[in-house]
């Protein structure tokens, strides 16, 4: 005990093999010097040996303290494994604790938050989640991979899309010279009541006849001076529907092209009158009364029908121009789809179209006006749908959505009104 200073911390084994019995010993050897004068000199010569070399069983002592002294000392070397094993694993224990505590608290409370980690891992690594989505993603049952090398003879663009032709005929068992013509009995039923909506829409809100109203509003500034307003007299929008029959498939250098004849025998006219004004020798010095009606009797055509899309549109010309300055400013490939239809020039119109000048003296059906009204509808519809001009239509996005899906209301019987 002498030994170890103030403050010092010994483990437990080193105070039941070192100290304790040092203290024993001490212990003894001043007892021994207090009876050194009574008892006989080799007598305690004798003890101090035995006390020093640890053998108390070959001296006269009492029984009781020599058993607790063996006792001590088997205690002592029994205990030098227990004590070291469980002094480490308490240490160990408390070392881990407080690791796993300082690592809690460095990467979970003190960490940095980076914006560029927000992203998921699609973002970091493009190439090899492109390759596991090529992975994923099949085509009847070929991955990417599979379809690459099937393509690796063509080396044309063209070709590759002649390629894809060929298997859509061959998948759809259509062979564009011996297939029969269709005669679209369905799309008729179909057609019929998409003009049948459009038709009751027009008579219940009168949309064409405000739409055309407020078109003659906008241009009456733009006449010229000797005509006054015109005004709309008559408006048939007709009450029969096109007959649509002869669908064929034809194969013509990309895309595939639907040829289908249609006939319509109906009436659609159109009546305006207005005033033809003479403004000399002063304005308004005479008027002229002129009333004609143009209705389209019949109409026989070959329509065409096929898809396409953006960056095949961008090579016609004017395209720009139908298509806004802002795709033609772009770099980037429009890959939207497109319905362009046209009619082949043998086409036939049938006109019925009446005319009337004058107020008094009338002259009715003059046939030069009859040609020059039909030359100019001719004229309209030829530079806008006659081969090889065509109109076409962006289609939109059919892939079912949320936002897009209804339900139809089911109306409630009688019998349930009643309960």
């Amino acid at each position: 005990m002498d030994n170890a200073t103030e403050g010092d911390l010994i483990s437990l084994d080193d105070y039941l093999t070192n100290i304790l019995p040092a203290h024993f010993q001490k212990v003894f050897l001043e007892d021994l010097e207090k009876y050194k004068a009574d008892a006989p000199k080799e007598y305690i010569d004798k003890v101090i040996d035995s006390i020093k070399s640890g053998k108390l069983t070959n001296l006269p002592l009492h029984s009781n303290f020599v058993q607790q002294y063996e006792q001590l000392k088997r205690l002592s070397a029994r205990s030098n494994f227990s004590s070291l094993s469980f002094t480490q694993g308490l240490i160990i224990g408390q070392i881990s604790v407080i690791v796993i505590f300082a690592l809690f608290i460095r990467f979970f409370i003190f960490s940095e938050g980076s914006s560029r980690h927000k992203n998921p891992p699609v973002v970091s690594q493009p190439v090899n989640n492109f390759r596991t989505l090529s992975n994923i993603l099949k085509r009847g049952g070929k991955d990417n991979s599979e379809i690459t090398s099937d393509k690796k003879s063509v080396n044309d663009s063209e070709n590759d899309i002649s390629v894809q032709i060929n298997n859509i005929l061959q998948k759809t068992y259509y062979d564009v010279n011996t297939h029969k013509h269709e005669s679209l009995d369905w799309f008729n039923v179909l057609i019929a009541q998409i003009i049948q909506q459009f038709r009751d829409e027009a008579y219940n809100k009168n949309n064409i006849l405000n739409s055309l109203n407020l078109f003659i509003q906008k241009n009456a500034t733009s006449l010229p001076d000797y005509l006054d307003t015109i005004k709309v007299t008559e408006l048939d929008i007709g009450d029969d529907f096109p007959i649509f029959s002869n669908c064929r498939i034809k194969k013509e250098g990309k895309k595939l092209e639907a040829k289908i004849d249609i006939d319509l025998i109906d009436r659609l006219s159109l009546g305006v009158e207005t005033k033809l004004l003479l403004n000399y020798p002063k304005p308004g010095f005479m008027a002229l009364p002129i009333s004609l009606t143009v209705a389209i009797i019949r109409f026989q055509g070959c329509l065409t029908v096929s898809l396409t899309r953006g960056d095949d549109l961008s090579g016609t010309d004017e395209i720009n121009e139908h298509m806004g300055n802002k795709s033609g400013n772009d770099e980037e490939v429009d890959n939207s789809s497109y319905l362009i239809f046209s009619f082949a020039p043998e086409y036939k119109f049938e006109f019925d179209t009446e005319s009337l000048i004058g107020a008094r003296s009338k002259l009715a059906n003059i046939p030069r006006i009859r040609s020059l009204l039909e030359y100019q509808i001719k004229k309209w519809f030829v530079e806008r749908c006659v081969e090889p001009r065509f109109q076409f239509i962006k289609l939109p996005n059919i892939w079912p959505r949320s936002k897009n899906t209804r339900q139809e209301k089911r109306k409630e019987t009688n019998s349930s009104k009643n309960d």
